[in-house]
């Protein structure tokens, strides 16, 4: 059986079909209509990046989140391990996402549920990744409930952060946030920016230059609104990308 050896560990042929089958399979049918970009790593077989613009009418909406998958050697007997790559390290942006880059999904064997199996493809990953940034996003934690007293102020952190970090922050300053290997993406998100700008300044709009403190429990997290600030800060930064088009 021929095989492909890289950092002292051996892949199988069977292994490397399979996965470039899927890689292949994702080029030919991208996943842009959802918002779900792919790129394979060029020196690392089993490595590869992935870019999920927040849909629309979700808290996430336009929102920057990035993922990095690990192929194991047995693929694709076992699943990928992923790791979610848009922290700032205080915030909690899904109950599925940890702040220590943790993907909890029944598929990826980290979660209770369906488990994964070799039928499981990477274009099923990716998917599901999407799935995760829905538009009542607490309701993903086991218990939880519209009626909870962390579900609205949830709701509101989470939209005004998408915001201020997943979309300012990250564009403003990739290279603080982001590792260089997402760099790729860059000019599908400035793209997204620009068609998403006025959608994204009339949510601030609506806001009515809200100011307030929302504090959510179960995840001991507290997130300090200001739409007057984020306005400045987003035209601001509408400018600039405009500048350097």
């Amino acid at each position: 059986m021929s095989s492909t050896v890289t950092e002292s560990k051996v892949i199988s042929k069977e292994t490397i079909h399979r996965l470039l089958s899927d890689v292949k399979y994702i080029y030919n049918n991208p996943l842009t209509d959802n918002g779900i970009y792919y790129t394979h790593d060029d020196a690392d077989i089993m490595k590869g990046y992935a870019l999920i613009v927040g849909p629309e009418d979700t808290p996430y909406f336009g929102g920057y989140y990035f993922f990095e998958l690990n192929f194991p050697t047995d693929y694709p007997f076992s699943p990928p391990k992923v790791k979610y790559m848009t922290n700032n390290g205080v915030t909690r942006f899904n109950p599925n996402l940890y702040k220590c880059g943790k993907v909890c999904v029944s598929i990826l064997n980290t979660w209770s549920g369906d488990k994964w199996s070799a039928c499981q493809t990477l274009n099923s990953v990716l998917l599901t990744l999407c799935s995760l940034l829905n538009d009542k996003p607490l309701l993903n934690e086991p218990g939880q409930t519209i009626a909870n007293k962390d579900f609205t102020p949830y709701q509101k952190s989470i939209e005004f952060l998408n915001l201020d970090f997943a979309i300012c922050d990250i564009l403003e300053s990739q290279e603080k946030w982001v590792p260089v290997y997402f760099s790729h993406f860059y000019p599908f998100m400035k793209e997204h920016f620009l068609k998403n700008y006025d959608k994204l300044l009339d949510i601030i709009d609506k806001k009515n230059e809200l100011l307030e403190t929302c504090f959510v429990q179960i995840y001991q997290m507290t997130t300090n609104i200001d739409y007057m600030r984020l306005k400045e800060k987003i035209i601001a930064l509408k400018v600039k990308i405009s500048e350097n088009k």
